[in-house]
């Protein structure tokens, strides 16, 4: 008879699982069914749901048929497994069989599944009780030998007329032997007996045979491999119908495990003790008063400290309060006012009844004439069969002088405070604000967009990036080094507030640290001073750099030209010159004075350069900057065939002087197109990208290139290297001098015949929406 089955079906297509539901749930058989699709929830529900049947499918996503057979094989689980299939030929499937499944079934024959099931299921439970029958016969054979070695005995007989002596088969290993090792005799017992025991057993022996009385001994066998075995062996002597003794027959016993147990329980008994004395040396050493109670309120257990505080504040009760009401002990006392009295008590009744994890409260009495403040906690002391709590007396008067002390400088402090640009917070011992003035408040809702409250932690008022710093600051104050610093803020409209710090520490009169004053000043207007100063002092550095250049530009440049005016024109002053006759004389001077005239042009554009960098900033938008160009220089560009491809996805736009952005683009688009590779048409890439707070703008061309020794000399004046193309020397200079002066920079990567690709970086700051 087949009740309610548990199936697992592996099967990863729905539609087939519900069909096999329906199919079973028509003919009649209650099941429970798992439907998995993956090697490891197969496994799962194999160890978790241990079915009577499994159902399956050849082929899966991550396993199949094959692999779950052998995988139930592996398990040690003998349970029916039947093929459902339509994707393999039944040649296939016959295969299945011979290597373990009980049937196949075909999906378009799902009719015959149920009868499939009852029949393997009937036969796997035929096949079970056949096995469990045969398996019986043979315990019962071999039922006494497999006893005696669980039980770990075995039994001996000696025929006292004809000192024959036989082992039972477990007594061999009892003794140290394996099976049948030796012969049953006196000498091979006593062969791997314990040195030292063998004398007790002699005489245990010798004695029962004189007084003919059952008896019995422990001894100990040393193993082949070193290890000890413990063994209890009992005996008494069979007698025959004259009252003589004709056998002694015995039995061997391992105790080796109770043995052990014992020495085991011997060592947690001393651990537990010595556990016990550390404890109470641990609780005697804390200078807390602690108090165990019982759940009706009884003190069970107290420490030193609360030993020495009974003697000192005359409590009258003796074993220093030990198997009497706390409670009671404590209405006695002198000096706690009732109202804590009564909630220390509720307090406590209702930690001990659970209703409440821990209580908590600070209290004050007179101890000797002086006032004294204590903290009591209270909290559960459970096992698994008594309730009851431990209360913890924590001398906190230290801590309550200082905290008046600190109240005694705020107030001290507070008129100092509140009349002044100084930003102050003053803070305990626990980082925890005590007070503040009318300056941090405000600075605090400006800066942080927090309102400071006393009894915050002063942490939760810094940035996270701040805090590591902040509470570096702490320690050096704790342990009295002088902490001064300069920080600054970012305020959400963009700008940075800059501050002075100063951490000061608090100390009682014993010098010991009680807490913190932090001070701080806002300077943003003397440190944008500063900066400015110092860009001022890199401004004059920089134009002093400029005038030595340009000294040189005009002593350089200018003096061959005047100097050939100067030899020219005493030439055509000289007595006897006749002009007609050296015409070239008036060709070399003009030539000398348009020299001159095309110097003093560039240096004039250079001087402009520097007047032109305090022109406003403006948004310039990249892309409408490279139209222009593109616009201005058409013909060209049509001439020349040039494609130029900009990307400004990443930024599109900057804030600048146009005048020089434009000349700067308009140079390097412009330089890209006049050092072209012969017989390739140029290809102007011109990208930007954004690194940390760094703008990147890169032109790449497709040209000449640049051979590498030229570089030092790229961006000088008047420097040239491809003489076949016209120019003075002069781009280059000018888009290096005008980056400069944006605070950027300017580099160069090339090489002869693979282009050109100048990288320029300025500083980026984001616009305001």
């Amino acid at each position: 008879m087949i009740n309610s089955l548990k199936i697992i079906h592996i099967e990863d297509v729905p539609s087939d699982a519900e069909l096999v539901e329906r199919t079973l749930k028509k003919s009649g058989i209650l099941f429970e069914k798992v439907v998995v699709d993956t090697k490891e929830d197969y496994i799962h529900a194999l160890d978790d749901f241990h079915p009577d049947i499994i159902l399956s499918d050849h082929s899966l996503p991550t396993f199949n048929s094959l692999e779950a057979l052998k995988i139930l094989k592996q398990s040690g689980k003998d349970i029916p497994f039947i093929l459902i299939t339509s994707t393999v030929s039944e040649e296939f499937a016959v295969s299945v069989i011979k290597e373990g499944a009980s049937d196949y079934v075909l999906k378009d024959r799902l009719q015959r599944l149920p009868n499939a099931i009852i029949n393997a299921v009937e036969k796997f439970q035929s096949d079970n009780d056949r096995q469990t029958y045969l398996n019986k016969i043979v315990e019962s054979e071999a039922l006494f030998t497999k006893a005696e070695l669980i039980a770990e005995f075995g039994t001996w007989k000696i025929n006292l007329t004809t000192n024959v002596i036989d082992w039972s088969p477990g007594t061999y290993p009892l003794l140290g032997y394996e099976h049948g090792e030796v012969q049953p005799s006196y000498e091979n017992f006593l062969k791997n007996v314990y040195p030292d025991d063998i004398p007790e057993i002699e005489r245990i022996f010798n004695k029962a045979k004189e007084d003919v009385l059952p008896a019995g001994m422990d001894f100990r066998i040393l193993n082949k491999d070193g290890s000890t075995r413990f063994v209890h062996s009992q005996f008494e002597f069979e007698i025959n119908e004259k009252g003589e003794p004709v056998y002694l027959i015995g039995f061997n016993q391992d105790i080796t495990k109770s043995k052990l147990a014992q020495f085991e329980i011997q060592k947690n008994i001393e651990e537990l003790k010595a556990a016990s004395e550390r404890q109470s040396a641990i609780l005697n050493a804390l200078p807390a008063n602690i108090v165990l109670l019982n759940e009706a309120c009884k003190i069970v257990a107290v420490n030193e400290s609360w030993r020495k505080f009974t003697l000192a504040n005359n409590l009258g009760v003796p074993k220093y309060g030990i198997d009497y009401s706390y409670i009671a002990i404590s209405e006695k006392a002198t000096g706690v006012d009732e109202v804590s009295g009564k909630k220390i008590a509720e307090g406590i009744k209702q930690v001990i009844a659970g209703t409440r994890n821990e209580f908590s409260l600070e209290y004050s009495f007179y101890s000797q004439q002086k006032k004294v403040w204590f903290q009591i906690i209270v909290a559960p002391l459970t096992d698994k069969t008594k309730k009851g709590a431990v209360v913890l007396h924590i001398d906190i008067t230290s801590r309550k002088l200082a905290e008046e002390l600190m109240l005694q400088s705020e107030a001290n402090l507070k008129t100092i405070f509140e009349n002044t640009d100084m930003a102050y917070v003053l803070c305990d011992s626990e980082n925890k604000i005590i007070s503040f003035n009318n300056k941090a408040a405000e600075l605090c809702l400006e800066q942080f967009n927090k309102k400071i409250k006393s009894g915050g932690l002063a942490f939760n008022y810094f940035p996270k990036s701040k805090i590591p710093n902040v509470k570096e600051a702490v320690q050096k104050v704790m342990n009295d080094e002088k902490v001064s610093y300069e920080t600054s803020y970012d305020l959400k409209d963009g700008s940075v507030k800059w501050y002075e710090v100063r951490w000061e520490r608090v100390v009682n009169k014993n010098k010991a640290f009680i807490g913190f004053i932090l001070a701080f000043k806002d300077i943003t207007s003397r440190k944008i001073a500063d900066i400015e100063k110092d860009r001022m002092t890199t401004d004059l550095v920089q134009r002093y750099k400029d005038l030595e250049q340009f000294t040189y530009i005009v002593s350089h440049n200018l003096r061959a030209p005047v100097a050939n005016i100067i030899g020219l024109s005493n030439m055509l002053s000289s007595r006897g010159f006749n002009l007609s006759k050296n015409r070239e004389v008036l060709s070399a001077l003009e030539t000398s004075i348009n020299i001159l005239d095309h110097t003093i042009m560039d240096l004039n554009q250079i001087l402009q350069v520097r007047n032109n960098a305090h022109e406003q900033s403006e948004s310039v938008s990249f892309q409408l900057l490279v139209d222009d160009i593109i616009l201005s220089l058409n013909n060209l560009i049509q001439k020349e065939n040039v494609t130029i491809v900009a990307n400004f996805s990443t930024v599109n736009s900057i804030s600048t002087i146009k005048s020089y952005i434009y000349s700067i683009f308009y140079n390097l688009i412009l330089n890209g197109i006049k050092y072209r590779q012969p017989d390739i048409d140029p290809i102007i890439s011109i990208s930007t990208s954004k690194k940390a707070d760094k703008l990147e703008i890169e032109f790449k061309d497709n040209g000449k290139g640049i051979d590498e020794k030229n570089f030092k000399d790229l961006f000088g004046l008047y420097k040239r290297f491809d003489t076949n193309v016209e120019g003075k020397g002069l781009g280059l200079f000018m888009v290096k001098m005008q980056i400069e002066n944006l605070g950027g920079n300017i580099s160069a990567q090339s090489k002869p015949g693979s282009g050109t690709i100048f990288k320029l970086e300025f500083p980026y700051v984001k616009r305001a929406n």
